[in-house]
């Protein structure tokens, strides 16, 4: 794909500012003088699309040649159904742990789902550099993941794509499309017509274009790529949506939820972002009951597995560790002279 060329073109990563953002250094913290607290929006800034797809092909290397490691995340029970996830990684140089807890209820009080941060340290002496927003750099590295996967598994630049879901990881899903692939159209569903309009109208005032689809709509398409990123724990594609496509699921990140239907993974060539992690966590596969010898996107990158462009292609993503590394090291290094 002709943008995914100039991304490798130009791997060295360029310095993007954060200027005018404020860094909150609460007087208690040690590293006052070294260490950065960036919000959000900071944090966002750090982490622009190429930079992030280029680092995320860079950790798939050195994992393989064991130069990262990451341990499975571990997943703790919270009250009213939430989970804490603790995640670590580390590298010669950057170690981080991502901390975060999801409450799914807590959409109905207008608090935040996900709650969060990635915290990042030098390797060599354990000093703590910077803090990032959690939710954040969940939403852009699960998503420079996917456009990743899309650039090995599309059989073509994607012409018509569908985003199902209306949160976060819809939304950071919906700007790395219409930035790392512009020629294609956006559809975007949520779960009632009207819930549809308002994440279209949101993400247009974020200057992405998106067409609002009512679920009976659905298969109103031939799509070339659908995207799952719900919490559902019942499939979210009607019968045949996505068949002969390129099908990404990243919102069921546990053993009992479920967004995409069993007949279509059935007839699918599966891929996984982690293999560990979607042996433990991807319910959509064990729901299948599929074999669990699934190739990575790992696999992807050293060129160790082909995809089928004639047949439905699924990728399955679950997060690890790795990607939050990634991040963190584009992260460090806009803060580098």
């Amino acid at each position: 794909m002709e943008l995914w060329q100039s991304v490798q073109k130009t791997n060295e990563f360029h310095a993007v500012p954060v200027a005018g953002h404020k860094f909150f250094m609460p007087q208690r913290c040690r590293y006052d003088a070294a260490m950065r607290f960036l919000d959000s929006q900071a944090t966002a800034e750090c982490l622009p699309w190429p930079a992030l797809l280029a680092e995320l092909q860079a950790v798939c290397r050195e994992h393989r040649e064991g130069r990262v490691h990451s341990p499975e995340r571990m997943h703790l029970p919270l009250p009213e159904g939430g989970t804490l996830l603790v995640m670590p990684a580390l590298s010669a140089t950057l170690s981080i742990t991502k901390l975060v807890t999801v409450h799914p209820g807590n959409r109905a009080s207008g608090r935040p789902t996900i709650t969060g941060e990635v915290l990042v340290m030098d390797s060599r002496t354990g000093e703590r550099l910077m803090q990032l927003d959690g939710p954040t750099v969940t939403a852009r590295r699960t998503a420079a993941v996917s456009l990743l996967a899309l650039h090995y598994l599309a059989a073509a630049a994607p012409q018509r794509a569908l985003i199902v879901g209306t949160g976060v990881q819809a939304e950071a899903h919906a700007q790395a499309l219409s930035s790392l692939q512009p020629q294609a159209r956006l559809w975007v569903q949520g779960r009632d017509t009207a819930g549809s309009q308002r994440f279209s109208e949101r993400l247009q005032m974020q200057g992405v274009a998106a067409t609002p689809l009512p679920p009976s709509a659905q298969d109103s398409e031939r799509w070339d790529l659908v995207l799952a990123a719900t919490s559902s724990h019942t499939p979210v594609l009607r019968p045949g949506v996505g068949s002969g496509a390129l099908v990404i699921g990243v919102g069921a990140f546990r053993r009992d939820m479920v967004e995409l239907p069993a007949a279509l993974l059935l007839d699918a060539q599966v891929f996984v972002d982690d293999l560990p992690g979607a042996h433990a966590e991807a319910g959509d596969l064990i729901a299948a009951g599929l074999t669990p010898d699934w190739p990575t996107l790992e696999d992807l990158v050293l060129g160790q597995v082909s995809p089928d462009p004639q047949r439905t292609r699924v990728f399955k993503s679950v997060g690890c560790a790795r990607w939050d590394l990634a991040a963190a090291c584009v992260a460090a290094r806009s803060f580098q002279a």
